[in-house]
């Protein structure tokens, strides 16, 4: 198990552990509420991020393609006032061999855990070692108090949107689920995305909008455009091992939304104002 630490407070925390993606107003609303609630008590609150999901590790990335970056993930629960933020990558045998005691051990060598706060009928793994009796007996001899939670509010339509977006009908997804799809730059200029290859359309920012503005459905997207500095660009994506690889557009900003893929219609989405050429991956702002 490899644990990512983007943010450690220090003293007490509420710990909340899933995927989280994609983002969504509930979302948002848990974990701002969440916050509130630990701060009454003097405790700050820890996410940890499962990235890859677990799912996709055991049956491949295709089969459950991320709609937004981990990094994107981060930056969110940050603006939702979470304290400490952890990515936690797991391997094909911890999946399906581990449980709370491997994924509670991994986060505590970071973190000070006060509380677990889980939705109900969620697991920390397979089987016995993910379940809640586990999870108990763990927490227990940890000191650990272990609360559970209503169901926040997930975005309506998201196994639909995966498929569409399995198959490349990124702007079907999009429709669905009220938001484009954010990716950040790697460091190394270069990333896999669990989807089709092809040519696909982004905006290129600086930053993404708000959480008010990402997490209000349609009219949230549509002011979130609204802020945006440089119309749609196509990047390419090639095909390579566990999905296709980007090329971030040279000179394009840190940050890219995407928002129509090659299983959408020929049309290139309004407002279509840039390109990278396919040669040399330059990034060219078009006419306003």
């Amino acid at each position: 198990m490899h644990e990512r630490v983007h943010a450690a407070a220090t003293g007490g925390h509420v710990a909340l552990v899933g995927v989280w993606d994609p983002v969504s107003e509930g979302l948002a609303e848990f974990f701002r509420a969440t916050v509130s609630a630990a701060r009454r008590r003097g405790l700050g609150v820890l996410v940890v991020t499962l990235a890859p999901d677990p799912v996709a590790t055991l049956r491949g990335p295709l089969s459950r393609p991320s709609f937004q970056d981990v990094e994107y993930r981060l930056w969110y629960q940050k603006q939702c006032g979470v304290q400490s933020r952890i990515v936690v990558h797991l391997t094909r045998r911890e999946v399906e061999e581990g449980g709370a005691a491997l994924l509670l051990d991994g986060i505590r060598r970071h973190v000070t855990v006060a509380g677990l706060l889980l939705k109900p009928g969620q697991s920390l793994g397979r089987g016995a070692p993910g379940g809640i009796a586990a999870i108990r007996d763990y927490c227990a001899r940890a000191g650990i108090q272990v609360d559970f939670t209503d169901p926040y509010r997930a975005t309506a339509g998201i196994e639909e949107a995966r498929a569409h977006l399995a198959n490349g009908r990124l702007a079907r997804a999009v429709e669905l689920l009220f938001q484009r799809l954010h990716w950040a730059r790697p460091s190394s200029g270069s990333r896999v995305l669990p989807w089709p290859p092809g040519t696909y359309a982004a905006q290129p920012m600086e930053t993404p909008p708000s959480t008010t503005a990402c997490a209000h459905g349609r009219a949230g997207m549509d002011r979130a455009r609204d802020g945006d500095e440089g119309a749609p660009v196509q990047v390419h994506l090639t095909p390579c091992p566990g999905g296709s690889r980007l090329r971030w557009p040279e000179g394009a900003p840190p940050w890219l939304a995407f928002v129509s893929g090659p299983g959408d219609s020929g049309r290139a989405p309004a407002g279509l104002g840039g390109r990278t050429d396919r040669r040399t991956n330059q990034w060219t702002r078009g006419r306003p």
